[in-house]
């Protein structure tokens, strides 16, 4: 799950990524930097995050637009907590300075996700943790107008198929939330563990973010290197954001002039 920012300041490429080195074994997130977007990226000494003790297993790579740049990761220290913290000018090493989006002590823990900024409004989107889940999981989406400030939780955008919300707690990742008792009946409307969120300039005027995740044990050969993935435009009416649907297609139109 490797993300890829380039610091203006630096020149460089500089890469994040989940290292089972690291996971779950301590607060540290691997680096890797590289002269051009192509690579070879080359590893560096990895950061060490001060807003948990030990490192679970997504991590995320957000850069503001005056080029500072912060990762949010979550935490498997109790209680599990999702964490978004500033690196230095280089990106290189962390300020110290975080905030804590979320904290949750019972399952369903959540994790995946994304962070976007609209209209000076930022946003974090976490999911249930489902663990290689066939149904998919849930889009929690949260906002705040500091990025190191007070986070507030505002809506689900990935709902049950079946219209309903998914419940607040779950007894294991081996539950279907949106089909307590079948594990093969009803799937979230996009079964898929979402992963991040891609950010796309498709004009001068307008940016569109896009909802990817994974979607586990959707491939015909059974092989999971093989599974499909979804990829869902984020919709707003103004401020307000909407539920996703599961788009069958979608056309995006994308000024091939724009420089970035």
């Amino acid at each position: 799950m490797p993300n890829v920012g380039y610091n203006r300041r630096t020149k460089q490429y500089v890469m994040i990524y989940w290292s089972s080195r690291y996971g779950f074994k301590n607060s540290l997130v691997a680096l890797a930097v590289s002269s051009t977007p192509f690579g070879p990226f080359v590893n560096v000494p990895p950061l060490e995050m001060q807003g948990g003790k030990v490192i679970s297993d997504t991590t995320n790579l957000f850069v503001d637009d005056d080029n500072t740049a912060y990762v949010r990761y979550n935490t498997r220290d109790e209680p599990l907590k999702h964490v978004v913290e500033k690196l230095s000018q280089d990106w290189m090493i962390t300020t110290g300075q975080f905030s804590v989006i979320f904290e949750k002590e019972n399952f369903p823990w959540y994790d995946g996700g994304g962070m976007f900024k609209r209209k000076g409004i930022y946003y974090t989107m976490l999911s249930f943790d489902c663990c290689f889940c066939q149904w998919g999981s849930d889009a929690r989406v949260f906002s705040s107008t500091e990025i190191l400030g007070n986070w507030t939780y505002i809506g689900q955008l990935n709902y049950c198929a079946d219209g309903s919300g998914p419940p607040e707690h779950v007894t294991d990742m081996t539950i279907n939330p949106c089909s307590i008792d079948d594990p093969f009946g009803t799937n979230f409307t996009v079964p898929a563990q979402q992963f991040n969120v891609a950010t796309l300039p498709i004009s001068s005027e307008e940016t569109l973010h896009m909802y990817y995740g994974e979607r586990f044990r959707s491939s015909k050969d059974g092989l999971k290197a093989h599974d499909f993935q979804a990829w869902i435009p984020i919709r707003f009416i103004d401020t307000c954001i909407q539920p996703m649907l599961f788009l069958d297609n979608f056309t995006l139109n994308i000024d091939l002039e724009l420089k970035t």
